[in-house]
């Protein structure tokens, strides 16, 4: 890649405004703009740029938005069922190696990932280890950056790294965020290079207030409409505000345009969303899915059962309760199935799957008849950390200690106490041993 290299990107009034591939690519850059403001379109222009330049990049796509760049242009698309490769089926090591040797552009699509923060975590590892080895210019850009590398002692420690020591491997990074509030302070201010486009909320602006000069440009920032953006730092000799250039693919991460139109007629909704309890002369309901239940209780039947729990007058006093509608009710079930690893020396993935009920969490059995058990009821509610240090403690049974259950969480001891604390107030888990140092025993 030459160093005098430079890709358009938009207007500055009627100037062209290009920037350093150079430094793009190997450098640090964040790409800051509220909701609607134009940052994912930003990011998909410059996508393309670097497309038509052949330089090779790696976006981490949290909304599968990005694969549109397929219209065009030759990209491998790792992620759900219609991409190139399964997310699940990938060895990430030899995915970035390719990727960095062979100048491989890719879209690592999380948007459908049952743990996108673990995908996440070992790409950027197996990344960082191939820069390490070839030292080869290679840009990582991350969208939805807060996720990944928030304000808290959940950031992904592999990109801290890259942030810090990627650029003498030539693995650049460019961050994209709504709310530059909730990214590691340590790893934007490593940001040499900044896009910073309309932001109205306080904690927003404070964020960013470390790239500019005085308050009167920060309060610029409210002003600026869809597409307009501040280039500073080393990307640009001096603060310029530009308007985004034209796309040449379609852009996926658009809002839905409100378009006129008449209100649907309110008695048709009745009869949509309500279903009597009316079946047809066999008097037993099939749902056409493989894994539905019959229903066998018709209207005679759940008559009958009425009949024995109305409650019936008192001598002379009172009158029998009138029946006055049977309706069907619809429990919202919700069918899973995952891939789990099987096999020791040839790993496969073997399908399995579960019905949970929407509405209490209970695992449902529903082959012979509707029958319940706990399930995941006792999950309602809990967070993340609460549920990650759960799993822990149900897949070791001999017992586990607040700081062997950080290690295994990557959570703080004092975080883990404090989980372990609020999960005996739940009466989840039991204590067992000194207080200090409690062993979880039992659920």
């Amino acid at each position: 890649m030459a160093d005098d290299l430079s890709i358009l990107i938009g207007k500055s009034g009627k100037q062209e405004f290009n920037v350093s591939a150079q430094e793009l690519v190997t450098g640090r850059t964040c790409v800051i703009a509220q909701s609607g403001a134009g940052k994912s379109y930003l990011i998909g222009l410059i996508c393309e740029k670097l497309l038509e330049n052949s330089i090779g990049f790696c976006i981490i796509d949290t909304e599968g938005e990005y694969f549109s760049l397929k219209e065009k242009f030759s990209i491998f698309w790792v992620g759900g069922e219609n991409a190139d490769a399964q997310l699940d089926k990938v060895d990430f090591k030899q995915l970035a190696k390719k990727a960095i040797r062979d100048n491989i552009p890719i879209i690592l699509d999380v948007s459908d990932s049952l743990d996108e923060k673990k995908d996440v975590e070992e790409f950027s590892s197996a990344l960082y280890d191939a820069a390490t080895e070839m030292r080869s210019p290679y840009l990582m850009i991350i969208e939805e950056a807060d996720k990944f590398v928030p304000q808290n002692k959940d950031s992904i420690k592999k990109l801290e790294e890259i942030s810090r020591r990627g650029r003498k491997r030539g693995l650049g990074m460019l961050l994209a965020s709504q709310r530059p509030a909730l990214i590691n302070k340590n790893v934007l201010s490593q940001c040499g290079n900044q896009l910073i486009g309309k932001l109205t909320t306080e904690n927003d602006l404070q964020a960013v207030n470390l790239f500019f000069g005085d308050r009167k440009e920060l309060e610029e920032l409210p002003k600026l409409q869809p597409g307009e953006f501040f280039v500073m730092g080393n990307i640009s000799k001096i603060k310029t505000k530009i308007k985004t250039g034209e796309r040449v693919t379609k852009h996926k991460g658009f809002t839905p345009k409100l378009i006129p139109k008449a209100l649907g007629q309110m008695s048709d909704i009745k009869e949509d969303v309500v279903k009597e309890f009316e079946l047809p002369e066999e008097k037993t309901a099939v749902v056409k899915h493989s894994r539905a239940m019959k229903l066998e209780v018709d209207k005679d039947a759940a008559n009958a059962i009425v009949e024995k729990k109305r409650k019936k007058k008192f001598m002379i006093f009172g009158q029998k309760e009138r029946v006055t509608k049977i309706s069907l009710a619809y429990i919202p079930m919700i069918y899973v199935e995952i891939k789990m690893p099987e096999g020791i020396i040839k790993k496969s993935y073997k399908p399995h799957s579960f019905i949970i009920d929407g509405v209490n969490g209970k695992m449902a059995d529903v082959s012979d008849g509707l029958s319940y058990n706990d399930g995941f009821s006792d999950m309602i509610g809990l967070s993340e950390g609460e549920i990650r240090a759960l799993i822990e403690i149900v897949r070791d049974s001999r017992g586990l200690t607040a700081s062997e259950i950080g290690m295994k969480t990557g959570l703080s001891e004092s975080s883990v106490r404090s989980i372990l604390t609020q999960l005996q107030n739940k009466r989840i888990i039991t204590y067992a041993g000194k207080v200090r140092d409690p062993s979880l025993t039992s659920l």
